[in-house]
């Protein structure tokens, strides 16, 4: 009988052991709960809020599940055993990462996208409701933001994508200040300096407010989180990890780029020749038309030098004509001797004055 009492005290000690444990629960800085009565929710507990968002969740629960009570903060918390269960749900920001999806963009490009994006539970008994579960809610979200890529993406063109952000880049001689990206086809843009040497300048591509990655992955996340909200869940922000061409296009597409490039070099050079043939034609009409006014400088020169001497030996001569004779008969002799030794000549003429005796003539 006293055994049949001992096991009887045991058994009702453990009851109550069990009973006072079961009552008490903790939840941590980062978990949230919903506390369910026989599958009715009764309380909802989460974490770290503003006021703004007690607000907000306040009044939701007036709205759609009068009577459940709202608790807010980590700490021990009491249930009724065996009559209520507590369902966790993580209050961190969570991560979203599914395989890269193929993404048809306006330019007709395909590419493939990999994105990710990063979530929380705003309101975890609207959250159990939806989908329960966390891997429940990976599937809406893969549902959610994929759709509202390839929806954006597909408004986009190509570079508007692989861009980070709305700022002005430079993208060589070739490209205009436009709204958008246009290749020139002529060689306009190219600044050629006074000595006519090709100067490199840069181009500005301005990117309206709407276009750039920036801006669509704004819109997607501004989407996508309002679409999340019917399941509890609020999006941060969803992002683009990488975005590539599709590996059977790479090859035509780098080739496409090579090609470009080797256009734009073999243009440079042909520019360049034919600025070299301009510069080399000028140059030598320079070089001749300077030749040409030095040589008639120089025949002025002469002819002015030839005409002053001349007057000048013109006045001698005048003043002094025998003088002239005797210098022009010594000129004349030395002109016909030659390399012979022997001569004879007639005394009249100019020879006169060489066998004549000195001053006769004066």
């Amino acid at each position: 009988m006293r055994r049949l009492k001992h096991i009887l005290f045991s058994l009702a000690a453990l009851f109550i052991l069990m009973v006072v444990l079961g009552a008490f629960f903790t939840i941590s800085e980062t978990e949230q709960a919903v506390i369910l009565q026989l599958g009715n929710p009764v309380r909802m507990i989460v974490g770290d809020r503003t006021p703004e968002q007690m607000a907000d969740l306040q009044t939701w629960i007036d709205s759609n599940t009068p009577g459940v009570a709202l608790s807010q903060g980590a700490g021990l918390y009491f249930k009724i055993p065996f009559l209520q269960q507590v369902e966790i749900f993580d209050d961190r920001i969570l991560e979203y990462d599914d395989p890269p999806a193929d993404v048809v963009t306006k330019d007709k490009k395909h590419v493939k996208v990999d994105c990710y994006a990063r979530w929380r539970i705003e309101n975890p008994l609207l959250f159990l409701r939806r989908v329960r579960t966390e891997n429940g809610a990976m599937s809406r979200l893969d549902d959610i933001i994929y759709s509202m890529i390839r929806q954006e993406l597909g408004k986009s063109n190509l570079i508007q994508i692989v861009r980070s952000t709305n700022d002005p880049i430079g993208l060589g001689d070739y490209v205009r200040l436009v709204n958008n990206v246009t290749y020139s086809d002529t060689l306009e843009d190219i600044v050629i300096d006074d000595e006519g040497e090709i100067r490199e300048t840069t181009k500005l591509v301005r990117m309206v407010s709407s276009q750039g990655r920036g801006a669509i992955l704004n819109r997607v996340t501004t989407t996508c989180r309002s679409m999340a909200e019917d399941y509890g869940i609020y999006i941060v922000d969803v992002r683009i990890k990488r975005a590539d061409l599709p590996e059977e296009n790479q090859a035509a597409v780098f080739a496409r780029m090579q090609a470009e490039r080797n256009r734009i070099s073999n243009r440079y050079r042909a520019e360049g020749r034919r600025m070299s043939d301009v510069i080399m034609a000028n140059t030598d009409l320079q070089v001749d038309s300077i030749s040409a006014k030095a040589k008639r400088t120089a025949l002025t020169i002469r002819g002015i030098a030839d005409s002053t001497a001349a007057a000048i030996y013109a006045e001698a001569y005048n003043s002094y004509p025998d003088f002239y004779s005797f210098i022009q008969s010594l000129e004349t002799l030395e002109t016909i001797m030659g390399s012979s030794s022997n001569i004879v000549v007639g005394t009249d003429g100019i020879f006169k004055y060489i066998i004549s005796k000195p001053g006769e003539f004066l």
